[in-house]
């Protein structure tokens, strides 16, 4: 059969009568048309695919903006549309509309044609293709509460691009809020190198804030240093370190017997009521510096010399260890951060508040190092500087520590230590950052040596806060270049807490400020993120943890990697105490991070800090807290290597892969934050069709 229908269709092919040639052209035209049909179908049904996915780009854009007019959200729409498809989009005719369709529920339809070629054959110019999406944001609400938290770097390296940041942000804020006023909660938490809480209120500071030095670090800058020798004597130190005996860079550490004198403290409080301590620093922990000082006299019985010294400082004698063969003026053992801001003045001579800012609290391995050469008894169970762990007047550990950016030497140590008269910083004398305070003087009747004007330890002397000196320079916003001077010098704008007010956390991004010196510690930023979605102290904000249906999520943003600041600016490599700028850990070179940390330079403190992170993001994760992470990546900033540590970093602290974001300009900031606002809300928005 096969074969002889073969040569019929032979035969007839062969024939030129006109007939068959008509009814073989005849014939064709649908078979033409027929496979022609086929192929265009192919094509029309890609770019209806094409069309599709661009429609659900476009109706979730136009969602994310609840809080637009109609009208506006056709113009996002429409701009989706026509960025996918470019100029395609005029060859295939495309016309989108948005539609509100009902509360929450969002339409996009698209419709446009596909040119006919074969199909022409028969008629068909074009064909015709519609496709439409729907999304909802109607999923946030009172059965499923958002709680975010916006983590944002504030740093100096942003101050080219605040603006950019500010946008992104409240891109995302459109996103999750709406209109404002639902069941979505937004907090905004800036940080650089330190978290400003905000917990200056009567009884977050009573209930939260360790105002009288009972956490081993507060005060430690000052505590116990040996300020200066007997007059005429020059310390024998046989190979062994000088200067105080804070135990930081450069200096051996002799501890402290703090049980004793806790137990000494009230006694010694009640003397100085009784010698006549004005009022307003009889109750301070702190040894009295503001006049009218009440003194004591002491006789070395190594020397046989008598000295004069104020009720609560002390002296050690010459046969002491490690004193070099000198008898010393000593520190008080207690000092408390919080009360050296009534004790310093500013330039027209008002004491100084507390702006709030905090230091970040104790980790285990800190508490270790503490009872192992402090003298402390601490069970070194809790990580307080990774954890949401309430703060409670009854745990030391737990309470923070008021953040106090001493005052620094009047000299310069890049420089041939050359005085540096107090005043804003100057690349030119090369002094240190925040030098706001005349190091001052002891009085010659007193019987010590006199300090010399190139003192390394000068920034820890207490009693330059006496009180009265006025201080060449206090700035607590930050000046043209973004500088800050003073005991709040590197503190930034507060926390803004949860809160369903949309327009208050727009205001609150829109005046946020970049802020120079310190340097940037993530992990801090991380956890005042999620101590306003906790439901502990000290904001006590967030719902319960398990609560059904509730969504915790932090946005950390940054633009760079953990770091510390050189102080100055200049050689790094010059060891004092204060070599980096103050942080929430306080300085390089002191007790914290040198000894008991054991770091050795800036690279050290980069990889402790991101291992505080990764702790503190796996607490936050654990806890039933979604993570999303920004790395905004703008050009010159970060080295290649750089980059990719911080990328890895923030890929480990996010709690999937996808939720870890890479931006490099405003562009694809807004469009990362956008994103992350619409996979934040959850079920909150959401294709529907």
């Amino acid at each position: 059969m096969k074969k002889r229908i073969s040569k019929a269709t032979q035969r007839f092919i062969r024939r030129d009568d006109g007939s068959v040639a008509v009814l073989a052209s005849i014939a064709i035209i649908p078979v033409l048309a027929a496979v022609g049909g086929a192929i265009e179908f192919n094509r029309l049904n890609s770019v209806k695919v094409a069309a599709q996915a661009a429609a659900d780009t476009a109706v979730l854009a136009a969602a994310s903006k609840a809080n637009l007019s109609q009208s506006e959200r056709q113009a996002i729409a429409a701009g989706a549309v026509n960025a996918i498809f470019g100029a395609r989009a005029s060859v295939l005719g495309l016309q989108t509309v948005e539609t509100d369709v009902s509360t929450g529920l969002y339409e996009v339809k698209i419709t446009g044609y596909a040119p006919s070629v074969v199909q022409k054959l028969i008629g068909l110019d074009r064909l015709n293709f519609s496709v439409t999406s729907r999304a909802t944001t109607s999923g946030v609400s009172a059965a499923r509460p958002l709680e975010l938290a916006l983590a944002l770097d504030n740093t100096g390296s942003m101050s080219n691009n605040m603006g950019d940041l500010k946008a992104a942000a409240k891109s995302l804020v459109d996103a999750v809020m709406g209109a404002g006023g639902g069941a979505a909660r937004v907090s905004v938490v800036p940080y650089v190198a330190v978290v400003n809480p905000g917990l200056t209120d009567a009884a977050s500071v009573a209930n939260y804030v360790d105002t009288t030095a009972v956490n081993p670090f507060n005060g430690i800058w000052y505590r116990d240093w040996q300020v200066t020798q007997g007059a005429g004597c020059t310390p024998n130190w046989g190979g062994s370190s000088g200067g105080g005996s804070s135990g930081g860079a450069g200096s051996g550490g002799t501890g402290d017997a703090r049980d004793i004198l806790d137990i000494l403290a009230p006694i010694r409080r009640m003397a100085q009521e009784l010698f006549g301590v004005t009022p307003a620093y009889a109750a301070d922990v702190t040894a009295n510096t503001v006049a009218p000082l009440t003194m004591q006299s002491w006789t070395s019985p190594a020397t046989g010399r008598t000295y004069q010294l104020p009720m609560g400082f002390y002296a050690l004698d010459a046969n002491f260890p490690n004193n070099g063969a000198c008898d010393w003026f000593k520190q008080p053992t207690i000092v408390s951060q919080y009360e050296l801001f009534k004790r310093t003045r500013d330039q027209n001579g008002n004491p100084v508040a507390w702006k709030g800012c905090v230091e970040a609290r104790i980790s285990k391995v800190e508490q270790t190092w503490l009872n192992t050469n402090n003298g402390w008894s601490f069970p070194a169970t809790v990580d307080y500087d990774v954890t949401d762990t309430p703060p409670t007047s009854s745990n030391p550990l737990s309470l923070f520590v008021p953040y106090f950016w001493p005052d620094e030497g009047d000299y310069s140590p890049y420089n041939n230590y050359a005085a540096v008269a107090p005043g804003p910083y100057s690349a030119a004398t090369q002094g240190f950052h925040n030098n706001y305070l005349a190091d001052g003087q002891l009085p010659a009747s007193w019987g010590w040596e006199p300090l010399p004007v190139a003192e390394w330890g000068a920034g820890s002397w207490l009693l330059k806060y006496d009180g009265a000196t006025k201080a060449a320079i206090i700035r607590e916003t930050p000046d043209a270049a973004g500088y800050t001077y003073g005991p709040n010098a590197g503190c930034p704008d507060p926390v803004l807490r949860l809160t369903n007010n949309k327009s208050t956390v727009t205001t609150k991004i829109d005046n946020l400020s970049y802020w120079q010196s310190g340097g940037t510690i993530i992990s801090e930023g991380l956890m005042w993120a999620w101590r306003t979605l906790s439901p502990n102290a000290p904001y006590n904000d967030g719902a319960a943890y398990g609560t059904t249906g509730v969504q915790k999520v932090i946005v950390l943003m940054t633009d760079g990697v953990n770091e510390l600041i050189d102080n100055g600016n200049n050689a790094a490599s010059i060891i004092t105490r204060n070599i980096s700028d103050y942080s929430a850990y306080g300085y390089l070179g002191d007790q914290r991070l040198w000894n008991a940390n054991k770091l050795n330079g800036y690279g050290d403190f980069n990889k402790l800090m991101d291992n505080r992170l990764l702790a503190a993001c796996a607490n936050a994760k654990a806890a039933g807290v979604k993570i999303y992470t920004v790395m905004f990546n703008h050009a010159g900033y970060l080295t290649t290597t750089q980059q990719a540590a911080a990328q890895t970093l923030l890929g480990q602290c996010a709690s999937q892969t996808n939720y870890a974001y890479t931006a490099t300009d405003a562009t694809s900031l807004t469009a990362v934050f956008t994103a992350i606002g619409a996979s934040a809300s959850g079920s909150g928005l959401r294709l529907v069709k």
